[in-house]
């Protein structure tokens, strides 16, 4: 009878066993979900960040680039209107061309 006792009393063990192992499983597995999804949230708020950071960054450099612009056409409109023109001179010019394929 001892040899049946000590079968009976493995078999226990046995499912004993396997109830803790199934039991580390699935806390295990919890433990992971939860950590992926801090790790997902975590990386979310960087990207986040990062896009605002990004976007600043980007509205600084158009704004630059605007005021850039601006001044650019502002100097060639100035030099432009600096220039000095000569219509008698131009008249002549295109006289003289007309006339030249007499």
């Amino acid at each position: 009878m001892d040899t049946v006792d000590n079968i009976d009393r493995l078999v226990e063990i046995e499912h004993q066993a396997a109830d803790i192992i199934a039991e580390a499983e699935k806390k295990a597995s919890a433990m992971m979900l939860e950590a992926k999804s801090a790790s997902e949230s975590t990386q979310n708020e960087k990207l986040v960040e990062a896009r605002k950071t990004h976007e600043a960054e980007l509205a600084a450099f158009l704004k630059s680039i605007e005021a850039q612009s601006e001044k650019e056409m502002s100097d060639y409109r100035a030099n432009l209107n600096s220039i000095v023109l000569h219509p008698d001179a131009l008249v002549a010019k295109v006289q003289e061309f007309i006339h030249s394929g007499d």
